[in-house]
């Protein structure tokens, strides 16, 4: 008779302790197209116990993946999972997200009857819509001018070469002080080597020198 009691007290703490055995967020949100995660917290009591995450709408729903008992990471087509048995929290993570990923999703905990689970409801947002118009970056090439009109007046503009040379100390002397000596020079020659003319009969005419005959 004591046997009667006794299993019953074990399947009364059983049911309660299931009840909170693990945890986790009621709802989770992730964008198609990017990653979410989820923790899942359990008691120190179901540590080497393997942990699983599924989908449906009850509670016997279809494991996508499960652990085997270690905190070894497992990766199963875009879900992944891992116990970290220090914390007391296995993690699972589902990539390349699709608006069908959506729905009820549980973390679980494989054990002899009945498992312990806890329901997460997982959202999937749309993608951002890519921007039909990309903007146009437009280069300007210029080539090198001397004349540019401003309205209907033609304006010149001078290179940057002549604007240096005029610049330049060197060309300044040679203008001012250098080019009126030579100037000078060259007109006293010209005016040696000039011809004489003289005035004969009131005709003018050239002065020839003659030679004396021997």
């Amino acid at each position: 008779m004591w046997q009667f009691p006794a299993l019953l007290l074990l399947f009364l703490s059983g049911c309660c302790t299931d009840q909170h055995s693990v945890t986790g967020p009621e709802e989770v949100s992730g964008q198609e197209q990017g990653s979410l995660t989820v923790q899942c917290r359990y008691n120190s009591g179901w540590k080497n116990y393997n942990k699983y995450w599924c989908r449906g709408p009850e509670r016997q729903c279809k494991i996508l993946i499960e652990t085997d008992g270690s905190e070894q990471l497992l990766l199963k087509n875009r879900v992944s999972i891992r116990d970290d048995q220090t914390d007391f929290i296995f993690t699972v993570t589902m990539k390349d997200l699709r608006m069908s990923d959506a729905g009820i999703y549980w973390c679980g905990i494989t054990k002899a009857g009945y498992d312990p689970v806890f329901k997460v409801n997982v959202n999937i947002d749309p993608a951002p819509e890519s921007s039909a118009m990309t903007p146009i970056s437009t280069v300007l090439t210029s080539t090198p001018s001397t004349m540019e009109n401003f309205g209907n007046k033609p304006v010149t503009q001078s290179s940057p070469h002549t604007r240096s040379l005029l610049s330049s100390p060197s060309f300044q002397l040679l203008v001012f002080l250098k080019l009126p000596l030579v100037l000078c020079m060259l007109s006293a020659v010209l005016w040696v080597n000039r011809p004489q003319r003289c005035f004969e009969g009131g005709e003018v005419g050239l002065v020839k020198t003659h030679s004396s005959v021997a």
